[in-house]
């Protein structure tokens, strides 16, 4: 039986990543996307600064005087 890269149990079926290229099992991924957790978390905290940065960059020093005074 074939072992999952991540967690290291054999599995039926196995799936590859398609960022990194680790072969993962049902419980170790996503197999509709074909990324392991390893990459979906790294997928998430990626967009998740991008996002944050975006919302910074659109401030002007009004924002940052309202925000100060709000908080």
């Amino acid at each position: 039986m074939p072992i999952c890269d991540i967690c290291g149990m054999e599995a039926v079926t196995l799936y590859e990543c398609s960022r990194c290229g680790a072969k993962f099992c049902d419980e170790c991924g996503d197999p509709k996307r074909l990324l392991c957790y390893d990459c979906l978390d790294l997928e998430s905290e990626e967009g998740w600064i991008e996002e944050e940065w975006e919302e910074w960059e659109e401030w002007e020093e009004e924002d940052w005087e309202e925000w100060e005074e709000a908080n």
